[in-house]
């Protein structure tokens, strides 16, 4: 009888432990897939970015068509720049939650996951039926330890939220910052790009009357047949072939004949055509590149001006430094 009063009793304590270990675990905010979203990338065809209401600012529309993906803002329609595209879509296939933190829509206020607080990542796949909504919170910055003098980086989970799913989780990855970005900066910024190996003459003007031409004949660069400095022609060309700039400048239209204007010519190639126009401000231009002629952008006289027109004698071996 004592025998079976304990081999009851050790049942009891096994079915306890049981329930109780399920409870638990059906309970515990780590219990949830953290692959939240699955989405394939190559079914993407659109990706509209909703900022917080109170910044009052356009969505940002990411949007693919025939294989180029397009970035707008109101009525500004620009080519996305691809290594930023890459790299949002990247994550998006790697959307990992670190936690559940809440289970009811009550406490979206508690992560500024409402409506007007947060912002809304919405994605659409191709055929225009499947959908996924992202909606970002607030950031809970902690200091992480830095060297032995200084601090470390700010850094903390973002909180997150999907579809209209009432569950709040952090993320500790980069996406919400890789839709926190403004309009330009998921802009196409290439203004040159260009094969140098392939360029055999650059004609520069100026509406003041200075010309000049800077020509390849077999290996050696010459200004009306005076040699060029090697060195100097080098650093020019290496500047040349791979030039950016985002500082765009939107609905300009050039009433004036370009002050600057240099051709660009080569083997196998098309000929490119770099204009530069005066703008209002004392020293400031806008350029413009026939590789991307619907494109303008702003430099001063140090930045991107300086840097493609030169002078003369920049190309003389006895210009100072």
């Amino acid at each position: 009888m004592k025998k079976n009063t304990i081999l009851m009793a050790v049942l009891v304590l096994l079915v306890v432990l049981y329930l109780s270990t399920n409870y638990f675990k059906k309970n515990s905010s780590t219990s949830f897939d953290p692959q939240i979203v699955k989405l394939d990338s190559s079914k993407i065809g659109k990706i509209t970015i909703y900022p917080p209401a109170k910044e009052k600012e356009e969505p940002i529309v990411l949007s693919r068509s025939s294989g180029h993906w397009e970035v707008a803002q109101g009525q500004i329609v620009s080519k996305a720049d691809p290594s930023k595209l890459r790299t949002a879509l990247g994550q998006l296939l790697d959307v990992e939650a670190q936690r559940l933190v809440a289970k009811t829509k009550d406490k979206w206020p508690n992560y500024e996951l409402g409506d007007s607080l947060a912002r809304k990542v919405l994605i659409e796949e191709e055929d225009g039926r499947t959908t996924t909504a992202l909606y970002f919170g607030k950031t809970s910055y902690g200091q992480v330890a830095g060297p032995a003098y200084g601090r470390g980086a700010a850094t903390g989970p973002t909180y997150l939220r999907l579809n209209d799913e009432p569950e709040t989780f952090a993320l500790e990855n980069g996406l919400p910052n890789t839709f926190n970005r403004p309009f330009n900066s998921w802009r196409n910024s290439e203004f040159l790009k260009l094969d140098k190996e392939k360029l055999k003459e650059l004609e520069f003007n100026a509406a003041d009357g200075e010309a000049f031409v800077l020509r390849k004949v077999d290996s050696l660069w010459s200004i009306a047949g005076t040699k060029s400095d090697a060195p100097k022609v080098s650093q020019y060309l290496n500047s040349l072939a791979r030039q950016n700039s985002s500082q765009f400048v939107d609905g300009f239209s050039p009433k004036d004949k370009p002050l600057y204007t240099l051709t660009i010519r080569g083997q196998d190639m098309d000929e490119v055509v770099v204009r530069a126009y005066a703008k209002a401000e004392e020293n400031k231009f806008v350029l413009n590149s026939s590789q991307h002629p619907e494109v303008f952008v702003e430099s001063d006289s140090v930045g991107l001006f300086k840097r493609l027109f030169v002078d003369r004698e920049y190309f003389q071996s006895n210009k100072d430094e």
